[in-house]
């Protein structure tokens, strides 16, 4: 975060070499993109955390975080949280109620460690684009999102997928 803010600051921002780039739209551009992978490799390592302290290197279920909003669209600012969709699909042999289960609480876990103190500032997840908003489920899984998006979607929230 540091090194990205201060690229900023000084107009850095160019690409393999190539001395910073004039137009301003540019310089925006490159620095949300920055934050943007930032704040992936920030969730990329919470989720590998909450995942390794319960259940070693295997979670009963797959997992992943998609990026939305500013987020997956890579168009992060210094004040952004980042919008997400928590999805799940059981492994082979595994229960959907264990996989949600285990997957719920790893989305949890992610959030948690993800707004403990450190030298950057927390970084917030926010999990209310999702279908029905703060009123669904945080976690869903794959083909509950699936038949979600076939059935009930807004024309805005599939939209919103195309940028994630």
């Amino acid at each position: 975060m540091f090194r990205t803010a201060a690229a900023d600051l000084i107009g850095a921002y160019g690409t393999e070499g190539v001395p910073a780039r004039t137009d301003p739209g540019e310089a925006l551009d490159a620095t949300g993109a920055a934050l943007s992978d930032l704040t992936a490799a920030t969730v990329a390592g919470a989720l590998r955390a909450a995942v390794r302290a319960e259940w070693g290197d295997t979670l009963p279920a797959r997992f992943t975080v998609i990026g939305m909003g500013r987020f997956g669209g890579r168009e992060m600012n210094y004040g952004s949280d980042a919008d997400v969709l928590f999805v799940y699909e059981p492994r082979e042999g595994v229960e959907d109620q264990t996989a949600a289960k285990a997957a719920f609480a790893v989305a949890t876990e992610m959030r948690r460690l993800l707004q403990l103190p450190s030298s950057d500032p927390p970084l917030l997840v926010d999990a209310d684009l999702r279908p029905e908003g703060k009123a669904g489920p945080m976690v869903r899984s794959l083909a509950s999102y699936a038949a979600y998006y076939r059935r009930w979607s807004l024309v805005w929230e599939s939209q919103a997928l195309l940028r994630a």
